[in-house]
């Protein structure tokens, strides 16, 4: 599945003249953060994963700030970060699986931006958590769960938002990334009104 998103919400990309961000949303283990480097080289914008970036100011992993200070926490900080990202140009941005949930942020952030939902079937998902074994440790449990028994939950609570707080949608189950990549950048390469 590929395509403009039906569903999108008020947004405000008109095509490659206008936006100068790609925003990368879509649950953990979608494929934003190896897509977003290699799109944003691809493109000779910066990149930044948000996540990565929060690490960086929390001067530790998610999973241990999440432990010692809790979601909420986490959430107010890469609240913040989104405000900041809203003033950037040039820029690939594969942002948190739950980046979406900040309404008003996100419609900021989505000013001049292609919003670009990378999804994945929830099987996948789970497949790929449990093959990127590093990666899993450093994702907290989103539920004070086992992560991977909680994504189909999470997932379906997050889908409405994704699909509303984006312009553009693309499966990743099944297309390596290099194949995405292409895609993203004919949608930034050409112009043209949203409908």
């Amino acid at each position: 599945m590929v395509g403009k998103n039906p569903d999108a919400g008020a947004g405000s990309w008109k095509g490659a003249e206008q936006a100068d961000r790609v925003v990368l949303t879509g649950f953990r283990a979608s494929g934003k953060s190896v897509v977003g480097r290699k799109l944003a080289q691809a493109l000779g914008y910066r990149f930044l994963d948000t996540d990565e970036e929060l690490a960086a100011e929390m001067q530790c992993g998610i999973e241990e700030y999440v432990r010692r200070h809790g979601w909420p926490a986490f959430r107010e900080l890469e609240r913040r970060l989104l405000v900041r990202l809203a003033g950037w140009h040039r820029l690939v941005i594969a942002t948190g699986g739950g980046s979406i949930m900040h309404r008003e942020e996100w419609r900021q952030l989505r000013k001049n931006s292609l919003v670009v939902w990378l999804r994945a079937e929830a099987a996948t998902i789970r497949q790929r958590l449990q093959d990127d074994g590093r990666s899993a440790a450093q994702r907290p449990s989103l539920t004070g769960g086992d992560m991977l028994a909680e994504v189909d939950r999470v997932l379906a609570e997050r889908e409405p938002l994704y699909r509303q707080g984006s312009d553009v949608v693309i499966d990743t189950t099944g297309r390596p990334p290099e194949t995405v990549v292409s895609l993203i950048k004919d949608m930034v390469a050409r112009t043209g009104e949203r409908d």
